[in-house]
């Protein structure tokens, strides 16, 4: 379960919901991977299928709690709130909006469940599985007054895979496998949008027959944002999203203690339709500018539509055993945050139209974010202390994907930790109870070069997950 790079940008502004720090997928036990023979292999390696020898069913849930937290540090001049002025030079600075401001703070609390099933059609050559499970998902609630809120205040998102592979056998040391996902998208958010910050807006207010000169838009100085009047309230609900992805998967066993798997994940494109709502209570908006063809009406709402790309990523592992104790394993995964570099929404509503200045009833924005690909690296021991009972450990980094220029409080990315603990218990021959524990962390991040002074500030985040699977097997490698 993850929060990381699931990113959202609301209304016409540049802002990613991608709780960035859920992204060490709760799919299987902890030390599930590209070369771990299980029935959670369907997601991480279905070339490990084709190993199975019996009849499969692993059920799973995990539970996630964490805290965020967020100290901005505005680095760039502000008018005061209350003020007007919407191109520079700024003639009324307000000295108390610079620096350090009140430490914000979210604490992220969810649950996720997985089932697999296994079902070996030639066992140990032949294997087929079907398989759901919730590989992302970010429930964040910032306060609604914070100095975050023009990022974030609230977002709920789910993606839900149900996946249907296949893993078959070529060789006795080699196997080959796929899976096909269809990928369940639901998302709800609230923030603030600053108005400063639409480009449609600004060239509205330029246009005939207001002429009101503007710095508005994408690249808007410090100076002109976050008035209080262009503070508009903003809200998309039930949202959802179907798209289809896919894995591939290979794996070797080039001596009988070892393994070796690699996996590619194509990833899927989010395509997002729910509702939207936009707060356009303020005189400024309803009444006030009537007379030149702007008038908002105070609640607009609508259609929105939000497009973006989930990462491809490639996961190598491998596991050794050195004698009948003690397995050695490692994993890596190349994730391609880099393929999202642009969200793009829609917004369609009749109220949101404005003729005489030109802004139209639906328009496009495309939202350059700029990620970057991130690695994930993890170690992991295990050890069997009798017949029935084991326990394993690990210990991972992974780097981060946005960039110092894009991050906010709704991406708070960083360079992260990942200590991860397990036990296992074969209740009978058939029946295996398996513990999990997780907890991820990113070293505390300092950022400085925000685009327009956006997400300056220090950045923590700490998440913690506990889970459990118990694995039930059937027949006995004989022919179903």
């Amino acid at each position: 379960m993850g929060v990381r790079h699931i990113a959202w940008p609301l209304a016409f502004g540049v802002t990613a919901a991608h709780a960035s720090g859920l992204d060490a997928p709760a799919v299987g036990g902890v030390l599930s991977g590209p070369a771990v023979h299980d029935a959670a292999a369907l997601y991480w390696n279905p070339a490990m299928l084709g190993f199975h020898e019996r009849l499969e069913l692993m059920l799973g849930a995990a539970f996630v709690a964490g805290h965020l937290g967020y100290t901005r540090e505005r680095r760039g001049a502000y008018q005061h709130e209350d003020s007007f002025e919407f191109a520079t030079p700024v003639s009324d600075l307000d000295p108390s909006r610079t620096g350090t401001a009140e430490a914000a703070s979210a604490n992220p609390v969810a649950g996720s469940a997985d089932a697999f099933f296994a079902f070996p059609v030639v066992p140990g050559r032949a294997t087929v599985a079907l398989g759901f499970y919730v590989p992302y998902a970010a429930p964040l609630s910032w306060p609604g007054d914070g100095p975050q809120r023009f990022a974030l205040q609230d977002v709920f998102i789910t993606f839900s895979h149900v996946s249907g592979g296949v893993g078959v056998r070529l060789h006795d040391r080699v196997t080959v496998g796929g899976a096909v996902s269809l990928v369940l998208g639901q998302a709800a958010l609230k923030r603030v949008q600053d108005f400063a910050a639409v480009p449609v807006f600004g060239e509205g207010l330029a246009n005939e027959p207001i002429n009101q000169a503007n710095d508005f838009g994408l690249d808007a100085p410090s100076e002109v944002r976050e008035l209080e009047v262009l503070a508009r309230p903003f809200s998309l609900t039930d949202a959802t999203s179907v798209g289809v992805s896919f894995n591939l998967g290979v794996a070797v066993r080039p001596a009988p203690r070892t393994t070796v798997g690699v996996n590619y994940d194509h990833g899927s494109e989010a395509d997002f339709e729910g509702d939207f709502a936009l707060d356009m209570s303020d005189d400024f908006f309803t009444r006030d500018l009537a007379s030149k063809g702007l008038q908002f009406v105070p609640l607009v709402e609508g259609d929105a539509r939000l497009r973006f790309q989930l990462p491809r990523r490639v996961t190598a592992g491998v596991l050794h055993g050195l004698d009948a104790k003690w397995t050695l394993g490692f994993d890596a995964a190349w994730v391609q945050w880099s393929s999202l570099d642009t969200f793009r929404i829609t917004l369609d509503s009749p109220d949101l139209a404005q003729p005489e200045l030109g802004i139209p009833a639906s328009t496009t924005v495309a939202l350059p974010r700029n990620w970057q690909d991130a690695v994930h690296l993890q170690g992991h021991v295990r050890h069997q202390v009798r017949e029935t009972l084991w326990w394993g450990a690990g210990l991972g980094y992974q780097s981060p994907a946005s960039p110092d220029e894009t991050v906010d409080a709704a991406s708070p990315d960083g360079h992260r930790m990942v200590l991860t603990g397990a036990v296992g218990w074969d209740a009978t021959d058939s029946v295996t109870v398996l513990g999990d524990a997780r907890l991820q962390f990113i070293l505390p991040r300092t950022v400085e070069e925000s685009d327009y002074d956006l997400g300056n500030g220090m950045y923590t985040l700490v998440l913690g997950l506990v889970g459990a699977h118990v694995q039930l097997r059937f027949g006995r490698g004989e022919g179903l």
